[in-house]
């Protein structure tokens, strides 16, 4: 990896996380703080409604590399969670991976030793030889997600597992995505991909081990038909080629980093209207 004022940055975006963030993020710190790379971690509180901003702060003291948490007012979705981490990271590699490390934070130099061979963006993934998977989800989320990964493998991106919650992408080509991604909700991750294909960018995969883990936030008959509208909006924006230009934020949010918040909110200044 090229020198850099941040090597690594890692996002993790956080939905009424109080209950298992403070773990998650100690892990996190403990992995980066034995790696030689510069790094940071970027914690985005998307509009819970317990206490995860104050518990990720608080443990944030303890951890022994950058942290920065931002929190805004309403649950917007895990994408737009995200697109605001992405936009914010200063590492020339990014990674994004679930508040409940369903795939270890150890596996992340598999990843990275796949972009230094040359590839854009990393997915892990739960479907190849390599992984493992060491508590399966019930057996209809994973029948339904079965099904959902090979209408975006048809028609949206040609990968293997495309909700897996740990990909890590280059930081140019990183920031470059999430600055055009639209939707918000379950299907981000196809959207990402989508546009990664669609501007060329190369694509790698590795296996994973990954473990489900109580207390998802999806809800199947609220978020599959979201879902799977969100893949027919995603070929829309295309055919319409809205993925040309940026799509801003569009809303303030609260930074708080290493112990103190800054006191300042931040904005993009544009409505961020999709």
């Amino acid at each position: 990896m090229g020198a850099s004022p941040t090597s690594l940055s890692v996002v993790v975006p956080a939905y009424n996380e109080a209950e298992r963030i403070a773990e998650s993020l100690a892990a996190i710190g403990t992995f980066l703080e034995a790696r030689s790379w510069r790094s940071e971690i970027i914690v985005v509180d998307d509009g819970s409604r317990d206490t995860t901003f104050e518990v990720a702060s608080g443990v944030a003291t303890g951890i022994g590399v950058p942290v920065r948490v931002i929190r805004y007012a309403r649950n917007r979705g895990k994408g737009c969670a995200i697109k605001v981490g992405f936009s914010l990271a200063r590492g020339n590699c990014i990674l994004f991976t679930d508040a409940d490390l369903s795939t270890p934070i150890a596996e992340t130099s598999q990843l990275l030793a796949r972009v230094d061979e040359g590839f854009d963006l990393v997915i892990g993934t739960r479907k190849n030889m390599d992984a493992s998977i060491e508590v399966r989800q019930p057996w209809l989320r994973e029948w339904l997600g079965r099904v959902y990964t090979r209408l975006v493998h048809a028609f949206i991106a040609e990968v293997s597992d495309s909700t897996c919650g740990f990909k890590l992408f280059r930081g140019d080509v990183g920031r470059d995505l999430f600055a055009r991604l639209r939707a918000y909700d379950w299907s981000f991750d196809a959207e990402v991909l989508h546009l990664a294909e669609l501007f060329g960018y190369r694509i790698g995969e590795v296996g994973v081990p990954w473990s489900d883990r109580a207390g998802t936030k999806v809800r199947l008959l609220r978020d599959v038909p979201i879902s799977l509208l969100g893949l027919v909006r995603i070929r829309l924006h295309s055919a319409a080629g809205h993925y040309r230009q940026p799509v801003p934020l569009g809303f303030s949010f609260e930074t708080w980093a290493n112990g103190a918040s800054d006191g300042e909110a931040e904005t993009d200044g544009h409505d961020g209207s999709a």
